[in-house]
């Protein structure tokens, strides 16, 4: 090795450091390592991420970023070490090709397996945890064979008699693959490179219910049974009718399904003029989604009419948020067709016809985009027309050639689409949603498997005597486990990355304080304050009212004077803010206040600023304006996510 853990990071041999480089950016993963505002080591100005995003090789200029502030292969490792307590096995990569030292798999705590009781009490949690490098990997058996799916190190059961009489352990190991650059130094003869341990068995017996009140098949079976027996006098030797059960391995009673978080992206496209038509309720079938999303746990980012860049923008935003485990929802509903087998979003400014790949956003670039993770459920719907449209068909031909030549297969993914291939997608004249929607939000609140759930929708539009001939849904899964998006949320082993989820939702999600403004001269005090425009992140109504300035600020506020009931607040903003026109709204004890929506706040990425006007009432009419202020509002939902 021509380096050692003191070698500045920047000095690192040619093939390496390249190597090293091209792993930073594989998926972005230097945007996670670069995004720690308490070590001014690795912490870059927002500023300074949009200009790096932007180089044709970020990872090589941050690493001599490092190597200027001193950083050596022993600093970069530990860093990655202690990022990796968050983000998981992503920060295996760089430090394998860094060569750090193999580690064998060893118990994080003397308790191998630890049992709690969750829920509403009829649930079971197995718990294992274990350290190593690279990141251990985990395997549960019951009865002695691998559960399907159970590779976490949190298994859940149904809290049952024939549960607790099965035995459950949990095998955790790590391995150096075959097949990279860094193999041959980890598997070398005499050389440790793999390690395994199997935790002892663990007694449930102590936890079982009285009775199949966990919901398990075989308990309700047993039961029914035993109900027989004393109705009919039949004794415990005699044989009892069996019951008629579906046979299918995929809906096992014993391991429940869980989600380690639930995130969900959703896109309504509908001011389309003057171009082509504009739609009418793709913001109401966002909205929609989003209300149903957010009552089973999702945490939902909505946004309404965005361009083409700006949907790359947060489709790569939205990606951070897709690790092991997760369940993910991204729903597109706007204009869009079909070329080449391959569905295409339109976003807003598009141009009429004759549109090229460049103009729209493909699929296959959005999967290219989630490839590299893989999360328990990656749920796909889209509400697009799948007409052929374009004419310059070569084009789109030669685009989609380069997604085939680097092919990966998504796992777990679901494609609910609402139409078929060369047909339309439609709204219905007087409807709050469109087709798809509207059996979609009948359906979605039920606890059943997301295929069944989609195949049921299905099955109301095919029974809708306006649409059936018209619009046919369709479904593509390589989904193999009973997921639902109702399952439960456990984040065990996730807790780090799910508080970071959860903290960057909430600020994307928080309104601003309301901003008092004083107009001493005149003995006024206006108030701005926010509320949401449903659910969406991207649109906000902003309200501005005038009341009387106290000279003491502990007085509490009556009704309005006179003084202050002859005063209106107008806000204005520069023009490539979109604000419709402000509206009175009036009060009885609070007087009158104005207010005014404010669309496509992803455009402003900064701080919301504005004019305020205070401006008299004559005669039931506005008068003249009496005093300017240009205030700023501070950071508004969206905005937050450019800090």
């Amino acid at each position: 090795m021509d380096y050692q853990l003191s070698t500045n990071i920047a000095d690192l041999p040619f093939g390496v450091f390249n190597e090293l480089a091209r792993s930073l950016e594989y998926n972005d993963l230097w945007q996670s390592l670069f995004n720690d505002p308490y070590d001014p080591i690795y912490h870059v100005r927002s500023d300074e991420m949009d200009r790096l995003r932007r180089l044709p090789e970020t990872g090589s200029h941050l690493l001599r970023i490092l190597g200027h502030r001193g950083q050596t292969v022993k600093d970069f490792i530990q860093k990655l070490h202690s990022l990796a307590k968050k983000h998981g096995s992503v920060m295996d990569r760089p430090q394998l090709i860094l060569h750090r030292k193999f580690r064998p798999v060893i118990w994080a705590r003397s308790e191998q397996i630890t049992v709690t009781v969750i829920g509403d009490g009829n649930k079971i949690k197995l718990d294992c945890r274990a350290s190593a490098f690279p990141s251990p990997l985990y395997q549960w058996y019951e009865e002695g064979k691998a559960i399907e799916g159970a590779i976490n190190q949190s298994l859940i059961i149904l809290r049952c008699a024939c549960t607790a009489r099965n035995v459950f352990k949990c095998k955790v190991y790590n391995i150096v693959g075959d097949g990279e650059t860094w193999s041959n130094f980890y598997r070398m003869p005499n050389k440790e490179y793999s390690s395994e341990l199997t935790s002892k068995i663990v007694d449930l017996s102590q936890y079982a219910l009285d009775s199949a009140a966990a919901g398990c098949e075989s308990c309700t079976q047993n039961m029914v049974a035993e109900i027989y027996r004393h109705m009919n006098g039949v004794s415990v030797n005699d044989r009892v009718p069996e019951i008629e059960a579906v046979n299918d391995p995929m809906m096992s009673t014993q391991q429940v399904m869980v989600a380690a978080d639930k995130v969900a992206l959703i896109i309504s496209n509908r001011t389309y003029a003057p171009n082509m038509t504009n739609l009418i309720t793709p913001h109401c079938d966002a909205q929609t989604l989003a209300e149903c999303l957010q009552q089973f746990g999702f945490k939902t980012v909505t946004l309404g009419d965005l361009t083409l860049k700006e949907m790359k923008f947060f489709i790569m935003e939205y990606r951070k948020l897709l690790g092991n485990d997760v369940y993910a929802v991204f729903y597109f509903v706007g204009h869009g067709f079909q070329a080449n087998g391959q569905c295409y979003l339109l976003p807003i400014g598009a141009p009429a016809e004759n549109y090229g790949p460049e103009d729209c956003l493909s699929m296959d670039w959005v999967l290219s985009v989630f490839k590299e993770y893989s999360p328990a459920l990656n749920l796909v719907l889209l509400d697009i027309c799948r007409k052929f449209v374009p004419t310059n068909i070569d084009k789109f031909t030669t685009y989609a050639e380069k997604f085939q030549r680097d092919l990966k297969v998504c796992r777990n993914i679901v494609y609910g689409y609402a139409t078929s291939g060369g047909v339309g997608a439609y709204e219905v004249k007087g409807e709050r949603n469109g087709v798809f929607m509207k059996y979609l939000k009948n359906r979605i609140g039920r606890n059943i498997p997301v295929l069944d759930m989609l195949r049921k929708v299905f099955r109301d539009v095919e029974k809708d005597s306006k649409v059936r001939d018209v619009q046919v849904p369709e479904l593509t899964s390589n989904l193999t486990l009973p997921r639902s998006l109702h399952d439960v949320l456990d984040y065990s082993g996730h807790t780090t990355s799910h508080c970071h989820h959860n903290l960057h939702w909430q600020l994307i999600h928080q309104l601003p304080d309301p901003v008092r403004v004083d107009f001493p001269d005149q003995k006024l005090l206006v108030t701005i304050w926010f509320s949401f425009v449903g659910k969406f992140t991207n649109m906000v109504y902003i309200f501005s009212s005038v009341g009387d300035l106290s000279e003491d600020e502990k007085d509490e506020a009556g009704p309005p004077s006179d003084n202050a009931r002859a005063h209106l607040a107008y806000i204005t903003f520069p023009e490539n803010i979109d604000a419709n026109e402000a509206k009175l709204c009036e009060d009885d004890d609070e007087g009158v206040s104005l207010r005014i929506m404010v669309s496509n706040l992803q455009k402003v990425k900064k701080k919301l600023e504005c004019t305020l006007m205070l401006t008299k009432i004559e005669e039931d009419s506005e008068g003249p304006v009496v005093a300017t202020k240009i205030i700023s509002l501070g950071h508004v939902l969206i905005t937050q996510i450019y800090c």
